[in-house]
């Protein structure tokens, strides 16, 4: 449990980074990239922290696999709203989306597993 706890927290934080990204980044003033990082950032965020705080193995992986749609949406996100000419926004939802996948999947795996000890 603790290693999808700490994969759903990861997703948060790649979620809070989506949120600011368009500010940080300046490229804040592409309405559709900004607003489509700034609401799937912020329901990243919302899920994967009810994934890391659920004890339910069947809300986790539900919220896991949600948070998976959500990242590949952000990989396919610049050409569907029309902002893949600006390289700011297009490697950095793309970048962000492919590691939410990642994560996310990979929580939904780890569910019930735990950090095994060191030796």
């Amino acid at each position: 449990m603790k290693t999808a706890t700490s994969l759903s927290w990861l997703v948060a934080v790649a979620g809070l980074w989506a949120l600011v990204s368009p500010f940080s980044l300046g490229y804040s003033a592409i309405t559709m990239a900004m607003w489509n990082a700034v609401i799937v950032g912020a329901v990243l965020i919302i899920l994967a922290a009810g994934a890391a705080l659920s004890r339910d193995a069947g809300i986790d992986r539900n919220l896991d696999w949600i948070n998976a749609v959500l990242g590949l949406w952000l990989v396919v996100s610049p050409f569907i709203l029309g902002y893949s000419a600006t390289m700011a926004a297009l490697w950095n939802t793309i970048i962000v989306g492919l590691m939410v996948i990642v994560l996310a999947v990979w929580a939904t795996f780890t569910f019930g597993q735990s950090v095994a000890p060191q030796s």
